[in-house]
This record gives structure tokens, C-alpha cells and sequence, in this order.
């Protein structure tokens, strides 16, 4: 009597949050389909105070774009529902893993990436008032530090901030770097000269 050994390996563990995730399948859609491949996400100031949220996917010659929702996770979650839709990605149950998908509200970016977020949102808004848009981009190229991307475009485009790193909270403590000039001269004539 001869005994099977049956190998099975463990399932890697789900991201631990919507971004990651996103950047997992972009990762995924890169190695598997086209080299070239990015998740962008941008910002831009809606009415009565509030933000609008668009993002897109390509990889090689697909994308799908989602535009004015409302939030952050709601504007992720549409894009995914719309590759899922249009698109057969994942072709092993390890990759679909890497979906991002049933995360909740709160679940899509770690505490301190979403307060930094937030935080580049509000000054935005109060510096720039409504002349403004944040984009955020995610490639996954070979340099870590140049993964993501957050560039802050105001006053009609005269106004340009970049910032780059491994991660998102990377990319936006960069930016402020960037920005601080900018933002501190703007406050001072604001301080200087109010409405």
C-alpha cells in the first residue's frame, strides 16, 4: 500500500485594505497582461464644500473609468465593479484574492494614510478654494520610490505640486514637502489681505 502525499500550499492572506488591494490587481494585471499598467484617482472640489471622486485603470489598450462619486471607497469599489464587469482578470483563486473587493468604508486606506489624505483635502480646499485637483497615480515599476504618484494643480494650472514614494502616505508627505512654500505664502496673503 503506497500513501499520497497531497501538497497543498496555504492561500496568501487578502490585503489589508481596498488600496492595497487595488495595487495588488494592478500588480497582477502587470505581470500577467501589460507592463504598462496604472490606477489613477482624482480630486476635485464638487459643490457646497464637498469633493468629487474619479478614478480609472489601464493596462495596455483596456480602461475603465469612473467619474464624480462621492467618496474615496465609493469611487474604488465602482471602478472594480466596472473591470469585473467588462473584464476576465484573475485566473487562479490565489489571484482572486487580490481583489479588491468587500471591504468596508473605513477598510480602504490604513488610519494614518486616510488622515494625511484628508488633511491635504481640507488645505487644499482652504488655500485654493475651489481651483484645484489632487491626482494620484499608482504604477508598479521596478523603483519603489517612484510607485505612486500625488500631484496638486491649482489656480488654473499655474499652481503645480509633486510628490512621489513607495506608497500613497509616501507620495502625500512628499507633496506637502512640495507644497509648503506655496501654501505658507498663499495663508500669509490671506492672513494679510482677507475678502
Amino acid at each position: 500500500m503506497t500513501e499520497e502525499t497531497i501538497v497543498s500550499r496555504p492561500m496568501p492572506s487578502r490585503p489589508s485594505n481596498g488600496l492595497l488591494a487595488w495595487q495588488a490587481t494592478v500588480g497582477y494585471l502587470s505581470m500577467q497582461y501589460n507592463l504598462d499598467c496604472s490606477l489613477s484617482i482624482e480630486v476635485r472640489p464638487g459643490e457646497l464644500g464637498a469633493v468629487l471622486w474619479s478614478a480609472s485603470a489601464t493596462w495596455g489598450q483596456n480602461a475603465e473609468q469612473i467619474s464624480r462619486r462621492p467618496t474615496l471607497p465609493a469611487v474604488l469599489r465602482d471602478l472594480w465593479r466596472e473591470v469585473d464587469r467588462n473584464h476576465v482578470i484573475f485566473e487562479s483563486r490565489e489571484a482572486l484574492l487580490r481583489r479588491p473587493v468587500n471591504y468596508s468604508d473605513n477598510e480602504w486606506l490604513d488610519a494614518d494614510t486616510q488622515k494625511l489624505l484628508d488633511r491635504t483635502l481640507e488645505i487644499a480646499s482652504s488655500v485654493y478654494g475651489s481651483d484645484w485637483n489632487l491626482t494620484l497615480i499608482y504604477r508598479p515599476v521596478e523603483l519603489p520610490s517612484e510607485r505612486f504618484s500625488a500631484q496638486l494643480a491649482a489656480r488654473q494650472g499655474t499652481v503645480s505640486s509633486v510628490g512621489q514614494g513607495a506608497g500613497l502616505r509616501q507620495a502625500l508627505q512628499d507633496l506637502f514637502r512640495s507644497a509648503a512654500p506655496d501654501f505658507v505664502a498663499r495663508a500669509v496673503r490671506n492672513v494679510d489681505s482677507p475678502d
